[in-house]
């Protein structure tokens, strides 16, 4: 039920406006006071939606009260009841955030009832906007709960995932998910005499921060675990797109370690899981890309070797088209790249991390390997093995093949036919 509250000296127009409104709606509650102090007291004891008060009264004026009703945080409507010769008075109840002004000597009954609808109206969308509000807060913990559980408890059930997943409209299963996990490694000691040495208001500073920095991924929860460590889970519906899904994630948590590290001399140990198609896997993905982690080394690292996870399809494709195309002259970082489907700089990062090597020197060690073969155990000519191994110049295969195996080719003959 509504609550309104008529707040006049004058009795007469007190009561005429209690009539109209008790005659137009049967399901609102109308109170009344003689003035500020009274009307103060119903304040305290009742949540009255919407405050209609005169201007002048004895004791404290309109103004007075409005100015009390917004210092205590009441967030009522108000409709101010004035006289002609109170225009001043008006526009600074105006400025103090009242929805509309009634002139008493000539307010008629329909005049009274219209800017009671729309004020009562305007009162129930705000109200239903802080409920809203409210609920989206509790939700908000609810689920960022419900990650943290989900993150540390590796014996949770799969049914009580998909109930909680459901309940928070978590899509099951994804295309594709990680967790990322940074370890604060150093920070400046000038941060901690900022903060005063208050590690909590500390590290809700690196939360807000990082979590601004990361805000353009929808798909996504940020947990300040710890106060040395914060987790970034993201997810994608799309199945494909892996490699692309991985550059963006790397050039967000790029941005977001260099701006704390310019301006709040923080240096992180940034750990990547695997991709997964389930949320259910985002313990074994955190424990991943936590037990990845450096101790004391800056930089963004990747859970995983040649023979795990997202990296085992790609890596194994790639390696078979080198060996098989070890003659193409145009063999390339980037031709390798484009045969799996993935970006040359990406390719360019997982081929060392794996191969602990990088592209050129991983090729050029296997066509100076193939052409040794060759010259040991054929009679094919240097120019010809050259070009067998994607070389169109033999000199430059003869100064390759010296600077790889430390001897000349001729050399090498010489110690099989001594």
């Amino acid at each position: 039920m509504e609550k309104i509250l008529i707040v006049d000296d004058e009795m007469f127009s007190r009561t005429a406006i209690e009539d109209i409104l008790r005659a137009e709606w049967s399901g609102i509650e109308v109170f009344s006071a003689r003035g500020a102090s009274e009307a103060l007291g119903i304040l305290e004891r009742e949540e009255i939606d919407l405050l209609m008060t005169d201007i002048k009264m004895p004791g404290m004026n309109g103004l007075e009260l409005l100015a009390e009703v917004r210092r205590r945080g009441l967030s009522m409507e108000v409709i101010i009841l004035s006289s002609y010769n109170e225009f001043d008075l008006v526009r600074q109840a105006m400025k103090l955030g009242t929805f509309d002004y009634l002139f008493k000597p000539a307010m008629l009954p329909p005049d009274i009832i219209d800017v009671v609808k729309k004020a009562l109206q305007k009162q129930r969308e705000k109200s239903s906007s802080r409920i809203t509000e409210s609920d989206r807060k509790r939700l908000s913990r609810d689920r960022e709960q419900f990650f943290r559980d989900l993150i540390s408890a590796a014996g949770i059930g799969r049914t009580w995932f998909e109930e909680r997943a459901a309940a928070f409209g978590l899509p099951e299963p994804v295309g594709k998910n990680a967790v990322v996990v940074f370890r604060l490694i150093r920070y400046r000691k000038s941060m901690a005499e900022i903060f005063e040495n208050d590690v909590s208001l500390l590290r809700a500073s690196v939360c807000n921060v990082m979590s601004e920095a990361l805000d353009s991924v929808k798909d996504c929860q940020f947990l300040c675990n710890k106060f040395d460590e914060y987790v970034w889970i993201v997810w994608e519906a799309r199945e494909d797109g892996r490699q692309e899904f991985y550059e963006r994630l790397e050039a967000l948590i790029r941005t977001a370690a260099d701006f704390l590290s310019r301006y709040y001399g923080l240096e992180f140990s940034i750990s990547i899981s695997r991709s997964s198609a389930s949320l259910f896997d985002c313990c074994q993905g955190y424990t991943e890309a936590a037990d990845n982690g450096r101790e004391s080394e800056t930089g963004i690292f990747y859970a995983g070797g040649p023979d795990s996870g997202s990296l085992k399809q790609e890596m194994r494709a790639a390696l078979d088209y080198i060996r098989d195309h070890l003659g193409d002259k145009d063999l390339s970082l980037q031709t390798v790249a484009d045969q799996v489907g993935i970006s040359r700089n990406y390719f360019s990062r997982i081929f060392k991390e794996v191969m602990s090597v990088n592209f050129i020197d991983y090729v050029t060690r296997l066509r100076v390997e193939k052409a040794r073969s060759l010259y040991m155990n054929t009679d094919m000519k240097i120019y010809e093995i050259a070009e067998l191994v994607g070389y169109s110049d033999w000199h430059y295969l003869y100064s390759v093949y010296k600077k790889q195996l430390g001897h000349s080719m001729s050399k090498e003959k010489r110690r099989k036919n001594p």
